[in-house]
């Protein structure tokens, strides 16, 4: 069987063996493919050979120990390339300064990878992209002679759409939307996610772009509703918790989401993506002001109860999401500008992120605020109340918009910790 195994085996070349690269890249190897995991960062793929994670990704450093050097080779050689029946490109989609979509790494990768690309193979975009990008990457290839895509080669573009930290285990469950660039890139495409024994719905390039663009501001627009909805439940006096747990309690038609910090790399960016050039999607656009918005209309509530002048402040948590070590695009930082602004001494903590992850105790000790900024599952097992009053200030004010103390209040005295 395993001879047979091999005379199969897949060869995959994924370029950039980031967030998204990675794991896909260990599930793979997993399932038998021969994996080359490509990127122009040295110290990067060093520590991969060394078998250490660069990231936090569950079940990911127990793969990576058991198939690099063996299933998954990461190199900086992108020559490799011409050995692979499969590339995968995993790259960062950023917007430049004026929030339009910048395509310098998609350029810069085809470029490097152009002269080793060779007749049957395909290449698959699998980064969120602007709308009509996949299109923008075939005219490119349409330059190079020696391939004919739709002929002897083929584009795809298969969006990644897993929770990041749970990558590995939402690979195998998540279905996959495979867009070609036409109908034979499409079912090539699918020869390769086959192996993780999943659904996959075939459709065209433009069509999967804005599922996952679409998919991404759903969500979006969801948490700026809930966090509208708290700024207005602030403004009367009431509690938003309670007032979801109304709207949501028993009600089929209920579903509001909770009020929080909505920031990440993804969600930030991705809706300039889709209005880039058009002038009247305003919803989006007011989504995104929202969002931004929360840490300031925070800080401004907890001005009207402390001066902060000189007042010991902590941010509990730089991630900016639960349980993951990635802080790009975290509103933790727009949270310390705003207090440094206000004259606050401010400390960040964080247990997952070695920059941030002090003694808690000592770092709790003596604030005058504490902002829970990240909902991690080591603050819900560590944040002893009974230690917590013993530690701050005596009037310390705790900004808790994750509820993870179960007051149903944003903004409250310690003192109002019950144990």
């Amino acid at each position: 069987m395993a001879e047979k195994r091999n005379m199969k085996q897949k060869t995959v070349a994924i370029v950039g063996i980031g967030r998204v690269g990675l794991p896909l890249a260990l599930v793979f190897a997993k399932e038998g493919c021969k994996i080359f995991g490509i990127d122009v960062d040295k110290k990067l793929i060093s520590c991969l050979k060394k078998k250490k994670m660069p990231f936090l990704e569950k079940g990911g450093e127990k793969l990576l120990k058991k198939y690099v050097n063996k299933n998954f080779i990461p190199t900086t050689d992108v020559s490799v390339i011409s050995k692979c029946e499969y590339i995968v490109l995993t790259l960062g989609t950023p917007v430049d300064e004026n929030m339009n979509p910048s395509l310098v790494q998609i350029n810069a990768a085809l470029k490097s990878i152009s002269p080793y690309l060779k007749p049957n193979q395909i290449l698959i975009l699998r980064s969120t992209v602007s709308p009509k990008t996949t299109e923008y990457v075939a005219h490119a290839l349409s330059k190079i002679k020696r391939i004919k895509l739709g002929k002897n080669f083929f584009l795809a573009f298969c969006p990644e759409r897993i929770s990041e930290g749970n990558a590995i285990k939402e690979l195998y469950e998540i279905p996959q939307i495979i867009g070609g660039i036409d109908k034979k890139s499409a079912k090539k495409a699918a020869e390769l996610f086959k192996v993780l024994k999943i659904k996959y719905w075939l459709t065209d390039a433009t069509s999967a772009e804005l599922a996952k663009l679409f998919t991404n501001m759903y969500r979006y627009i969801s948490f700026a509703i809930a966090n509208e909805f708290m700024i207005l439940a602030e403004k009367y006096n009431r509690d938003i918790y309670e007032i979801a747990d109304l709207v949501n309690k028993d009600y089929k038609r209920g579903g509001l989401a909770l009020p929080g910090l909505t920031g990440g790399a993804c969600l930030f960016k991705d809706g300039f993506f889709l209005i880039d050039d058009i002038p009247y999607t305003d919803l989006i656009s007011t989504s995104w002001k929202i969002n931004e918005a929360v840490p300031l209309f925070l800080i401004n509530r907890v001005k009207k109860r402390v001066k902060l002048t000189d007042k010991k402040a902590v941010i509990l948590g730089a991630a900016f999401k639960a349980n993951i070590d990635d802080i790009r695009e975290s509103l933790s930082f727009k949270v310390k500008k705003a207090l440094e602004r206000e004259g606050a001494e401010v400390v960040i903590h964080d247990p997952l992120i070695k920059k941030y992850d002090g003694d808690l105790n000592k770092i709790l000790k003596n604030a005058s605020l504490v902002f829970i900024a990240t909902q991690h599952d080591y603050y819900l097992k560590n944040l002893k109340i009974s230690k917590i009053k013993k530690l701050v200030k005596k009037n310390c004010l705790i900004c808790d918009v994750w509820n993870i103390f179960k007051t149903n209040k944003i903004i409250f005295n310690v003192n109002a910790l019950n144990n």
